[in-house]
This record gives structure tokens, sequence and C-alpha cells, in this order.
């Protein structure tokens, strides 16, 4: 399956849901976005546009997106939560500066290296990894 929509199409059906129209557009936006985003800011991005869809709805798209392990989930110490994008061919790992909120992506081979030997060590074969290491970032750090 090469692309999300059938990904996440072969998720709801192991879970008897159904695509319907309104999950495929909320999909579809999710789609448009570059990088993270908010829920809220989302919402309000769809809404001045010509679509309107029920915050709960969103909302359970997004649970059956991060379920279906096709979106990450990031919060940060302050509670902001932002989505994106879960791409499990990829590394994928964040710092997250406390003082600002600022969410830096972290792109190291040796790190998934790493991790794939540790595991390999510890006989575990992981499902889902999500790695954020919270902190201040530079600016922060030197005020």
């Amino acid at each position: 399956m090469s692309n999300l929509h059938e990904k996440f199409e072969a998720y709801l059906a192991s879970v008897d849901s159904r695509y319907t129209t309104q999950k495929r557009a909320i999909v579809e936006e999710i789609l448009t976005r570059k990088g993270m985003f908010e829920v809220d800011a989302f919402i309000h991005d769809i809404r001045k546009g010509s679509k309107t869809f029920s915050r709960a709805t969103v909302y359970r798209v997004i649970k059956q997106l991060i379920e279906a392990s096709l979106l990450q989930k990031i919060t940060t110490r302050d509670g902001k939560v932002y989505y994106e994008h879960h791409k499990p061919q990829q590394q994928h790992h964040h710092l997250i500066c406390n003082t600002c909120g600022n969410i830096f992506e972290i792109k190291d081979a040796s790190i998934e290296k790493n991790l794939e030997i540790f595991c390999n060590k510890q006989s575990f074969h992981p499902s889902y990894r999500s790695l954020h290491i919270y902190g201040e970032c530079k600016n922060c750090y030197q005020k």
C-alpha cells in the first residue's frame, strides 16, 4: 500500500470501521499540512474554507490515525499538543524546548541504528517508537 489513504482504509477495515467521505476529506486536509499542526488551528483553517466538520469528528479521525500509526502526537511540557504525519520508514524524533515551545526534528541515522541495536540486545520488537527530548534550546538557555 503506497499512500496514507490506502493504509488508513486498511486499518479501518481491520477494526470494522468504514472509510467515510468525511474521514477521507479530513485525511486529505491533513495531507496538505507541512510539518506539525495543532487541532484547533486545523479546524479553524478548514472552516475558513467551504468545509465544515464537527470538532468531535476531527478528533475521532485523528485518534484513529494515531492508532493506525499514521499520525504522531507530540506534547510540549506546557501541554500544547501537535500532530504530524508518522512515516515509519523514516526516523522521526524531536527536541522540545520547555521555555519557548519550539520543536526541532532530530535527523541522525546513528540514533536509529543504536535504538535498533538496543532493541535487538533485549530481544524486543518495537511496534511504535517516539523519542522526545525536553530541555532548553540555545536561545532560551543563554538567557
